[in-house]
């Protein structure tokens, strides 16, 4: 009866110590949305509660962020020291020390001193570390900080606002460090890239096959997130095949294209999925059977005109909608060369290699677009554990 009654004690302790990190996974992936929706106090007790229950250090460096956000340095700077000591790996020591140090940064311009800040709530003793728990004696501190353990908000005998340490406050920073918005379809910028391959006709008849490939970069800016219209400058580069044509002058061409284009987002049932129809114009530099200059460098030295037509379904995932993956179908136009060599040594003219007519290819694809929702040519500095 004995052994039964210790073997009920176990499982019921297991069962409890079950319950609290789920609870804390529960109550962090509440303080996040909150995050989300700017609501940095609120988020600031998820995260409190999530890290007084298992003593994680990622949900004290989410409760760092968060205090962050609100401008309570001071406690920011416990919570991250908290954390720093409870990091399981080197990845979240780094992430924590990057958030560190911009906090100080940030604190000194506002003339905010956090020098005296330490580990542990509101300047007292007690490490939160190896904080006492609910019951007194599960290692896990209780969300208001009770049995004479100091909580993680500054409750306690600490110092007050105004004094260095816990108490030291701020004006909240006006841009967020992480990413903060539901998954939908609205970024700032975006790079990307895709593979095509198609058919069609360009110059002269027979000067080149009908079949071509290639590859495109692409940088996205979206201009008018409520109506998701953006524009785009892509760089592509198709390899047209040879034709049925026996000339030692011409053989397969190669196009560099340089352009710009502008497109909308077009989500009809919402959720992942997006029709994307775009318009673009570019230059097209183009060299007939790999030219060279008489370094060996290959040379573009025929020039004409062209547009770009496409439409692309795109499936977007992440917590952010921040990776996407494409197919699209378009064609590529082109007018005749307007442009050729005028020495005779550096190029035929465009009539003696088929290239005084202009053409146009399908073509298929399929890509990847990384989206970013901070200001251009920043990145996230923080993303949430």
């Amino acid at each position: 009866m004995t052994r039964y009654a210790l073997g009920l004690i176990l499982l019921s302790s297991v069962a409890m110590a079950e319950t609290q990190a789920d609870i804390a996974a529960r109550e962090n992936d509440e303080g996040k949305q909150l995050m989300f929706q700017q609501k940095y106090a609120d988020a600031s007790a998820k995260f409190r509660d999530a890290a007084a229950r298992t003593n994680e250090g990622k949900y004290y460096f989410n409760l760092c962020t968060s205090l962050y956000q609100e401008g309570k340095f001071g406690e920011a700077m416990t919570a991250c020291n908290t954390a720093d000591k409870n990091a399981p790996d080197d990845k979240l020591k780094e992430k924590v020390a990057k958030l560190r140090e911009k906090i100080q940064t940030d604190a000194k311009a506002a003339n905010v001193d956090v020098s005296g800040v330490g580990t542990g709530g509101g300047g007292g003793p007690t490490d939160l570390g190896n904080p006492v728990g609910p019951d007194g004696g599960n290692g896990t501190p209780p969300p208001n900080g009770g049995n004479g353990t100091p909580p993680p908000n500054g409750g306690g005998p600490g110092p007050g606002p105004g004094a260095p340490g816990m108490g030291a406050v701020a004006p909240p920073p006006q841009q967020a460090l992480f990413i903060a918005k539901k998954p939908e379809h609205n970024y700032s910028w975006a790079l990307g890239g895709e593979f095509f391959g198609g058919g069609g006709k360009i110059g002269q008849p027979d000067y080149y096959g009908s079949s071509a490939f290639g590859v495109r970069f692409h940088g996205d800016y979206l201009v008018k997130p409520a109506s998701k219209i953006g524009v785009q400058g892509y760089l592509q580069i198709t390899n047209f095949t040879a034709g049925s044509m026996q000339n030692p002058n011409v053989s397969t061409l190669d196009d560099f294209d340089l352009g710009v284009a502008g497109y909308k987002h077009i989500c009809p049932i919402g959720g992942h999925l997006c029709f994307t129809p775009l318009v673009g114009v570019h230059l097209a530099f183009m060299s007939p059977a790999g030219m060279t200059d008489g370094a060996g460098s290959q040379v573009f030295n025929y020039t004409a005109a062209g547009g770009r037509l496409e439409l692309a379904l795109s499936y977007a995932f992440g917590s952010r909608f921040e990776n996407v993956i494409s197919a699209m179908v378009g064609a590529n136009l082109y007018t005749k060369v307007f442009a050729s060599p005028s020495d005779p040594s550096q190029g035929l003219p465009a009539d003696q290699i088929g290239l005084d007519a202009g053409g146009a290819i399908g073509y298929f694809g399929l890509g990847y677009t990384r989206r970013f929702d901070t200001p251009f040519g920043q990145t996230p500095f923080v993303t949430l554990e």
